[in-house]
């Protein structure tokens, strides 16, 4: 098992492990810690790591292939399929959910047709909850950002990856409260929160399903 475990020794007194979401198992250990005590650890945990590496299994699955025909994402948190086509643009059936997108260039026809549609939501939402907030911003950008869903700048320019389009439209508004927020708190301090608590009660569990879907940040 230790093969396969990355293991970061330093002064800290306990041991704690972690399995990211492409199912690496990480130990924290004491500097003097041996292997042989680092096994043992493993070992009481072993059905725990077992059960987060399966999940973490079951979200790499939901990366695309090279081959993006047939491929189903999150659009808005509803599944959307893939289907390619020999037309040149990007075509969209709302009843259905599926994506046609153009064989020659399918990967770079949908980005840009993901972005185009991220920009139109999340301006719209921003500037409806900025007014609800009575907050002014500077600007709203979309990034290809594969590190955070969003952010605002110290001049309150606000810009948001544009993969927050896979998210269900509760989550979406969540990080938009958020990146407010900071227009008038650049911290995350108890006001911060508190500021994002009232305007968006049920952010906890927004933000766990954020923390939950975070490899959708890796897709396309």
């Amino acid at each position: 098992m230790l093969q396969d475990v990355k293991i970061i020794r330093s002064n800290r007194k306990t041991l704690a492990v972690a399995v990211d979401l492409f199912g690496q198992v990480t130990v924290r250990a004491p500097k003097s810690c041996g292997e042989a005590r680092i096994f043992a650890f493993l070992k009481d945990k072993e059905s725990w790591i077992v059960s987060r590496q399966a999940k973490a299994q079951g979200l790499i699955e939901r990366l695309p292939s090279e081959n993006l025909d047939g491929f189903t994402f999150l659009l808005l948190g509803r599944n959307c399929t893939v289907k390619l086509t020999d037309e040149k643009r990007v075509a969209f059936d709302a009843e259905k959910y599926i994506v046609y997108a153009p064989r020659a260039n399918a990967k770079t026809a949908l980005v840009k047709w993901l972005k185009d549609n991220a920009k139109r939501i999340l301006t719209e939402v921003t500037a409806c909850t900025a007014e609800r907030m009575g907050v002014t911003y500077r600007s709203v950008a979309i990034t290809s950002a594969k590190t955070r869903w969003g952010s605002c700048t110290g001049d309150n320019a606000i810009r948001y990856t544009f993969r927050l389009i896979y998210a269900p439209k509760e989550v979406l508004e969540y990080v938009v409260v958020h990146e407010l927020a900071h227009v008038l708190q650049k911290n995350h301090s108890k006001a911060f929160w508190a500021v994002v608590e009232k305007y968006c009660p049920a952010w906890k569990s927004q933000r766990k399903w954020l923390k939950d879907n975070a490899i959708l940040i890796k897709i396309l």
